[in-house]
Order: structure tokens, then C-alpha cells, then sequence
């Protein structure tokens, strides 16, 4: 999993905090383009999170906990019915804000290392 920094990190939270009061806006007709695509990355975000969970019933349980703990700023520890630990848990909850970040463009670079070297157009 792609490590991310934490000011992005800290920015995609707040943004997946803010969906709730992006879905009023949607129903209320007044949401923005920006709104619209957030809403979209989360969503699809949060359903393909869990993919190892082979239970739909369980995933759906781990999607909507792991949704709560970000949006609520809820830790492991005060949330009920998690079928994981506490290090799985984190990795499903990480693997899905790395998701909303990859999914909104909010990475740079891609998955595999880019050449970094610098490179002169001047000669010396």
C-alpha cells in the first residue's frame, strides 16, 4: 500500500468528513461539480475497501465502521461489532482514505517509482 503524506492525508479525511453534508446538498439540487465527483470517489472508495472479506454481509458491516471511524474521528477501540483487529482494521481504513486520495488526483506520481534524477538543459 502507497504510503501518503500526512497533510493529504489530514485534507482527503476531511474531505470523506464533509460527505454527509455533500449528500444534503446533492438532494437539495445545489451541489457543486466538485461535490458530485467527491461523492462518487468516496462511494467507490469505500465499496471496493474490504475486498478480502468474503461474507457480503461482513464486508458491508467493515465498510460502514471504517466509513464511521473516519467521518466520526472514532478510534479502533470505541467502535463495536469490528470482526478484525486493530492493525486490520487500520490497514482497511488506510487502504480506503489512500483510495478517495488516488481516486480525487490528490497523489503525485503513480504506484511505481518515476526516474527522480535531475536532469541539466545548461551546459558546464
Amino acid at each position: 500500500m502507497q504510503r501518503i503524506d500526512d497533510d493529504i492525508k489530514a485534507t482527503v479525511k476531511k474531505i470523506i468528513q464533509g460527505n454527509e453534508k455533500r449528500k444534503r446538498r446533492m438532494l437539495n439540487g445545489n451541489a457543486s461539480a466538485f461535490d458530485r465527483m467527491a461523492y462518487s470517489v468516496i462511494n467507490e472508495a469505500l465499496n471496493n475497501s474490504c475486498h478480502n472479506i468474503d461474507s457480503e454481509a461482513a464486508r458491508e458491516q467493515m465498510q460502514k465502521q471504517i466509513y464511521k471511524s473516519v467521518v466520526h474521528c472514532t478510534p479502533y477501540e470505541s467502535i463495536y461489532d469490528v470482526m478484525c483487529g486493530r492493525r486490520q482494521f487500520y490497514d482497511y481504513r488506510n487502504e480506503f482514505i489512500t483510495a478517495v486520495a488516488e481516486g480525487l488526483g490528490m497523489l503525485p506520481g503513480s504506484r511505481t517509482k518515476k526516474n527522480t534524477g535531475c536532469s541539466s538543459t545548461t551546459g558546464t
